[in-house]
């Protein structure tokens, strides 16, 4: 009798990420990081969608066996095993049509949940706007620095009177009195507007465009990075150029590649202590053979790679 528990294949089988347990976050558990979805996407001011994007994730990871006796992945790079850890996915956070102040605080909620634990929470999205729930639960927490991979600096102060859109997400949790600053990488918008750079730049914070990453060496962008410190990462998928990242909702030319935003999650996992992570806005209806929610997948897993080598 084949044991249903070991799953080779991608097409049977309830979908978690990566395969790992499910559990739900208020039960009983223990975990050294939890996948967490939301699928919010209220907070969208182009085309909407991205409320799907953590099912797709998932249907995508299914490829991937996270867990099992050998958990996580082997790494031709190094040869040696990565992500290496008891990860559990905690399904997705309870949302509420049409009041996005109570799926906000439902957001928090889990999150602190998982805080509480002792667990690395790995939350994906939805819209941009789903971040400042997510920090916002780090609030009794010592200060720490946002990393903010994006093609949109997301500084707007209102949009139409709307406030706690995709796009003014960086500034409210700029505004969280333990955030230190704020590093936004690949940004290169055309709708860029320019008071928002002056604010971005008088808050003390760093702005690194996409060309910068293009035209630089990896160790002049090493450099405008921050080191030794808590730093918690935001990742836009459509930090990505639309070519490997076409199912988003506001994508824009010229995006980072794949080597390039690995190199640099890389040097910010080796340098730095990292507090949590979340990746957004992935939209299923854009997106073709999957291949976003691919990207989206891999970048998580490596990430947890970077941050969960092998033990001994």
């Amino acid at each position: 009798m084949v044991d249903q528990a070991v799953n080779p294949y991608t097409y049977f089988g309830i979908a978690t990420f990566g395969q790992v347990d499910h559990r739900r976050v208020n039960s009983d558990w223990e975990a050294d990081a939890v996948f967490l979805g939301v699928p919010f996407d209220l907070g969208a001011g182009f085309r909407s969608g991205t409320r799907f994007g953590p099912k797709a994730v998932r249907d995508i990871s299914m490829r991937y066996r996270m867990s099992g006796d050998e958990p996580g992945y082997w790494d031709l790079r190094d040869e040696q095993h990565k992500a290496v850890c008891r990860l559990i996915d905690c399904g997705d956070v309870t949302v509420a049509p049409l009041d996005w102040e109570q799926c906000f605080n439902n957001i928090t909620r889990d999150v602190k949940c998982i805080l509480q634990r002792g667990a690395f929470p790995v939350v994906v999205g939805g819209d941009h706007s789903v971040t400042f729930p997510i920090v916002r639960a780090f609030k009794d927490q010592q200060p720490f620095v946002l990393v903010h991979f994006d093609a949109h600096t997301d500084f707007r102060d209102q949009v139409l009177g709307v406030r706690y859109g995709h796009g003014s997400v960086m500034r409210r949790c700029c505004e969280l009195p333990n955030v230190e600053s704020a590093y936004s990488i690949g940004i290169r918008s055309l709708r860029t507007l320019s008071r928002d750079i002056a604010d971005i730049r008088s808050c003390g914070n760093v702005i690194i465009p996409a060309w910068d990453v293009h035209d630089c060496a990896f160790q002049e962008i090493f450099e405008r990075l921050p080191r030794g410190r808590r730093i918690y990462i935001t990742f836009d998928i459509d930090a990505m150029d639309p070519s490997i990242a076409p199912g988003t909702g506001t994508p824009e030319v010229n995006g980072l590649e794949y080597r390039q935003a690995r190199r640099l999650l890389e040097y910010l996992c080796n340098n730095n202590e990292i507090i949590g992570f979340d990746l957004v806005e992935i939209n299923p209806a854009f997106d073709q053979a999957q291949i976003t929610a691919l990207l989206g997948a891999q970048i998580i897993i490596e990430t947890l790679g970077m941050l969960f080598p092998r033990r001994g």
